[in-house]
């Protein structure tokens, strides 16, 4: 199975070779449609840019196998020649529409372009850039570093992508447990990290491209948070006293930062309630992580009385004895946007209409 999908690999690249530098007169016809609509997604005005657009080059690329490395270039260099901060946002919020919006395999193959840099999402030039009007595009940038390297599943739930070189060998079924369990969740506080370093919340920035920026990160920001105390919560009531030391350590590490990113959680989301974007979204019960908690575990490690484990409050720091739950445990739950597998297009003289199949 491996050499085959090599095989596949090696002729997907030639086929994106092909068809950038040697396109035929069709292929050429749907690169400039691609580069057409790419133009009316980032102009330079201060209004979000019409879904139908997003449909339209995700069903260009469906139908051009290799037009999708031409995408990923196009965009790169609108972003790397642009100095306009609404521009810019502009750039990088088709991209993180098109990550939401495409299926599996165009979500993958965005995601190896991006790791082989022909898609860049934070251009060099905004080093030089640090006054207010571009620290979002700085958050937003930083953020969808981060947010490339997680992806919808077949579920539909955002996960995080787990390398392939971060398969270690095991000494137990526990470490095996504890080891994947603090990957994901070390993998949601810097993604929080991200969402929270993202908006300047005291900024006077409140256009139409701005709230558009706001809400998607900050919906996007509930799921993984609901995920991440649900997987806080599992690993406090696990069974994992047989785990070895350095495992142990990871948890205890994993639950110091939980300490001091929880409050900042809480604070962060009740500034966002106070702005025109923020307010109206539906926002998470915020749970605190105290050191109590991290006494606790290692209690459990050592295998003391566990009946005083202490389940996580919710928006305070009182401590509460932890109800039994033998229901399954699933860290990443609810489903994000259905996500677009085949788009189809009419085009007519006068509008652009776009129906999902």
């Amino acid at each position: 199975m491996k050499v085959k999908s090599k095989i596949w690999s090696a002729l997907g690249s030639f086929m994106d070779h092909a068809m950038i530098n040697k396109p035929s007169g069709a292929d050429r016809a749907i690169l400039t449609d691609i580069e057409t609509a790419i133009e009316r997604c980032i102009d330079l005005h201060d209004t979000v840019f019409d879904e139908r657009y997003v449909h339209e080059i995700l069903f260009l690329v469906s139908n051009a196998p290799g037009s999708i490395t031409f995408l990923s270039r196009r965009i790169s260099t609108h972003l790397d020649s642009t100095r306009e901060p609404v521009r810019a946002l502009k750039t990088l919020l088709l991209i993180h529409r098109l990550l939401r919006g495409g299926d599996r395999y165009f979500e993958q193959d965005l995601r190896n372009l991006w790791s082989s840099q022909d898609l860049k999402v934070d251009p060099s030039w905004l080093m030089d850039y640090n006054d207010e009007a571009y620290a979002l595009v700085h958050g937003y940038s930083s953020y969808l570093e981060e947010r490339m390297t997680w992806a919808i599943g077949q579920s539909g739930n955002l996960e995080p992508v787990r390398p392939p070189f971060m398969e270690l060998p095991f000494r137990s079924y526990n470490d095996e447990m504890i080891e994947l369990l603090c990957f994901r969740l070390s993998k949601c506080q810097t993604l929080l990290d991200r969402v929270m370093d993202c908006f300047p919340v005291n900024s006077s920035s409140d256009g139409p491209v701005t709230r558009s920026v706001f809400g998607l990160v900050l919906r996007e920001s509930f799921r993984v948070y609901e995920g991440y105390t649900e997987g806080l919560e599992y690993l406090m009531r696990s069974p994992f006293e047989k785990a070895s030391k350095p495992f142990r350590s990871l948890v205890h590490e994993l639950l110091k930062k939980a300490c001091l990113q929880t409050p900042q959680i809480q604070n962060f989301y009740q500034k966002c309630k106070k702005t025109n974007a923020g307010k109206a979204l539906d926002y998470p019960f915020v749970k605190i992580v105290t050191p109590s908690h991290i006494t606790s575990v290692e209690n459990m490690f050592t295998g003391k009385d566990q009946s005083q484990i202490l389940e996580i409050d919710e928006r305070t720091t009182e401590e509460i004895p932890i109800r039994e739950n033998k229901d399954s445990f699933n860290i990443f739950p609810g489903k994000l946007e259905t996500t677009i597998s085949t788009v189809w297009v009419e085009f007519d003289e006068e509008n652009l209409e776009a129906t999902s199949l």
